[in-house]
């Protein structure tokens, strides 16, 4: 049972791999065995800072065996896509919402750089490597390495740097 603000029962799924230009309907009917919570309205699509669609949404169902139906969707396809479905909860999906999109806090400036893709077994060390070095990384803690400068100089720096060399 997932309580919400207002102490009413919440279930939640988060969906990854939608196309991104996936409508509230196109959701529902890939949902169509499921009970969305107020139809449309249940349905959260995460978008980038720059406000373009992630490929991800949260849907809020009618109950836990909703939920259940919606898991059994995961790896189904959408069009040419396959699409991930994952138990979430009201936590993560309202921190999420508040924390992405064009709306959201400003993290460009936070001094984290975020990689992706790593290998598994990838060290601190080589994390350093590469394109962060030439941002002067001085401090490599278990997250992610942070500049001496705000991350957007670094960048800047390291474009004109580039540019320099041809």
């Amino acid at each position: 049972m997932m309580l919400g603000t207002e102490g009413s029962e919440r279930f939640v799924v988060k969906v990854r791999g939608l196309p991104w230009s996936c409508s509230a309907d196109e959701v529902q009917r890939f949902f169509s065995d499921c009970k969305i919570q107020n139809g449309a309205q249940g349905i959260r699509f995460i978008y980038t800072r720059e406000g373009r669609p992630s490929g991800e949404a949260f849907v809020e169902l009618e109950s836990e065996d909703e939920v259940k139906l919606a898991l059994k969707k995961d790896r189904e396809t959408m069009g040419h896509r396959y699409v991930e479905v994952f138990k979430s909860n009201n936590v993560e999906m309202d921190w999420v919402l508040k924390h992405t999109g064009p709306n959201s806090p400003d993290t460009a400036n936070d001094g984290f750089v975020r990689r992706r893709g790593l290998p598994f077994g990838c060290s601190k060390e080589e994390i350093g490597t590469g394109i962060l070095k030439s941002l002067r990384a001085v401090e490599l803690n278990d997250q992610v390495p942070m500049t001496d400068m705000g991350l957007a100089e670094g960048i800047t720096a390291l474009e004109e740097e580039l540019a320099l060399k041809g």
